[in-house]
């Protein structure tokens, strides 16, 4: 098995991490707790809660990216990190979805109950807006001169969701899901306007 197979393997291992860390917790949780087959909302909770879950998840998916690049080429690293984006995005969508539907199993099907969860469970929110975050910061460097463009800014944003969610969220959780929702809007908006500057001038490059 060459060197380049086995850095791809450990690396869809550790993009898994943040799902086996949860599930492991979660599982660890409900039998020691006594809890029935049903995932309880408590569970749920204190997993989507749990700082250090969500450092291990972060951190795992995170050496997962250095693994990748730095087992590429210098010349093919641009398409890698390329790969690597969608990867991320694939994160974010499947831990997302995976979050939505566990809250609605821990609260029998209850919309409303599944909705109260999933905002409370906090990093089950924050989680997904970082990994598209990093997403597009890997396509889009950033440079010290570029703070007063679109990527830097919607970098920004994205980093002022989950400060949202706490500080706003505690006192009032509808609304600090309303600011929470703006910054994120606002973000993805100036990712994607970053973006296709970005594409534009690859485009005006390749036609000279």
């Amino acid at each position: 098995m060459s060197s380049k197979t086995t850095s791809d393997d450990v690396s869809v291992l550790l993009y898994m991490i943040p799902f086996i860390a949860s599930g492991v917790y979660g599982i660890y949780l409900g039998v020691t707790g006594g809890v029935s087959h049903l995932l309880s909302s408590s569970v749920y909770l204190d997993v989507t809660r749990d700082p250090i879950i969500f450092l291990i998840g972060t951190l795992g998916v995170g050496l997962g990216v250095v693994m990748e690049v730095y087992s590429t080429g210098a010349d093919s690293r641009r398409t890698k990190l390329g790969s690597i984006s969608s990867n991320l995005q694939v994160i974010a969508a499947a831990s997302f979805i995976l979050a939505l539907i566990c809250a609605l199993y821990a609260n029998g099907g209850s919309i409303s109950g599944a909705a109260s969860d999933f905002i409370s469970g906090r990093f089950s929110i924050i989680f997904p807006i970082l990994m598209v975050g990093f997403s597009y910061l890997l396509i889009i460097p950033l440079r010290v001169g570029d703070v007063e463009k679109p990527a830097f800014l919607g970098f920004i944003s994205m980093l002022l969701v989950p400060l949202a969610l706490h500080e706003i969220g505690k006192r009032n959780s509808a609304a600090g899901l309303s600011v929470s929702l703006v910054l994120i809007a606002v973000g993805a908006a100036l990712f994607w306007k970053a973006y296709r500057t970005a594409d534009q001038k690859k485009m005006e490059s390749a036609g000279r």
